[in-house]
């Protein structure tokens, strides 16, 4: 485990007593600078410590999430410090991170289950953010749906990672019109909330975006905010966007992975009314689709099944790996087989594992034979919300502007 310099200076103030007030000094400043706690290392790298104050005893403690993958459990406890209700573990990481993680005292240390199942609802449960972190997130579940509770992470960012310049609202700023919508699908059968956001700034036939999973970006992270300081600062033409919910955890699993039912509710239901509503463009080389996980394989799917209607795609952390039952995996590498006059772009996490960086790249290669245009980009993340829109506004301009 590298060395965090201030848990060093930490020890030797120990070894200088008296213990109690050494260790009161210590966490009042872990209070006022807030965790994890972030040390200079070199050019490029920095030493990232995370705590834990034990206020009861406890067996282990591990993180999950940031550096610390949520697949390497054991080798994520923290370390107590003897003697002491302090626990850490430093990681030395790359200056571009971004993250989010949890905090697990009394962790059982095995892997974690399948999510969306109720083992892994019941292990989540005992997750606990950073009582000192300064930048809490929420996702907000859905309600009456028991597999998708709320879930309370913490999240940081080095100094070198990509900003979330656009993220905040600006005093000034002329802002979107939004409004929330109950749609039914007479296709799928069901109904679903649907926002629709329309730019301040108007235009002739204004461009169309399709966002997936709208209720994310609705409330987790919320995405208005920046398409009006993307439009207000003329970064992005006049525009429409449609966020469709995704209604709950089995619908979603059923729904976005290559379903030509949702396609259909898309371009013959959604579309159709948000062009009538706003008089939003049906150029397919002005409209885009964008997704993340599930939605970013979705979204591939629509741009390969219909680019009459999706001249361009961004899949964020698109979960390429699925294939149907029976089926051997990386179902939709095996469907670009023809040209399309479609533009790609598709990003993945550093912090996402050895086999979700391989299979976008993979798609990407295939894609560079028939596309348009394919745009394959890496950040030093995970799979996480927080990472997908401090990336999104680079790669709406390149949507939008390309």
């Amino acid at each position: 485990m590298p060395t965090s310099p201030r848990i060093e200076q930490l020890r030797q103030d120990l070894a200088g007593g008296p213990v109690d007030g050494v260790l009161a000094r210590f966490w009042a400043e872990v209070a006022l600078t807030g965790t994890p706690l972030i040390e200079p290392y070199d050019e490029d790298q920095r030493l990232v410590t995370f705590l834990w104050k034990e206020e009861r005893p406890v067996e282990t403690v591990a993180v999950i999430g940031g550096p610390a993958l949520w697949w390497e459990i054991p080798g994520n406890q923290l370390e107590r410090l003897d003697g002491t209700d302090v626990w850490f573990r430093t990681y030395l990481v790359w200056a571009d991170h971004r993250g989010r993680y949890v905090l697990s005292p009394d962790d059982s240390l095995e892997p974690l289950a399948v999510a969306g199942t109720p083992e892994a609802v019941a292990r989540a449960s005992t997750f606990v953010p950073d009582p000192f972190n300064r930048s809490p997130f929420t996702l907000p579940g859905v309600a009456g749906d028991p597999v998708s509770p709320p879930q309370h992470f913490s999240t940081f960012a080095l100094d070198q990672a990509t900003p979330r310049d656009w993220c905040a609202p600006r005093a000034g700023v002329r802002r979107g019109v939004i409004r929330e919508e109950t749609v039914t699908s007479d296709v799928l059968g069901n109904e679903r909330t649907v926002w629709l956001w329309e730019s301040a700034v108007q235009g002739p036939e204004p461009a169309l975006l399709v966002l997936l999973d709208g209720r994310d970006w609705n409330e987790a992270l919320p995405i208005f905010p920046t398409l009006d300081n993307l439009v207000d600062a003329g970064e992005l033409p006049p525009l429409v966007a449609v966020l469709p919910d995704s209604v709950d955890f089995a619908t979603r699993a059923r729904e976005l992975p290559c379903n030509q039912g949702f396609l259909r509710l898309l371009t013959d239901e959604l579309l159709p009314w948000a062009r009538k509503v706003t008089g939003a463009t049906s150029d397919p080389r002005r409209t885009v689709i964008a997704g993340k996980s599930y939605g970013g394989l979705a979204s591939v799917y629509a741009g390969l099944r219909r680019p009459d209607v999706f001249g361009t795609v961004i899949a964020q952390s698109g979960s390429f790996w699925w294939s149907p039952p029976d089926e051997e995996p990386e179902y939709l590498l095996r469907q670009v087989d023809r040209e399309l006059p479609v533009r790609f772009c598709l990003d993945v996490g550093l912090q996402e594992g050895d086999w979700m960086i391989p299979q976008t790249q993979r798609l990407a290669d295939a894609l560079e034979g028939y596309a348009d245009e394919v745009l394959y980009r890496e950040y030093n993340g995970g799979h996480d919300l927080n990472c997908w829109l401090a990336e999104l506004p680079s790669e709406l301009r390149w949507a939008f502007t390309g």
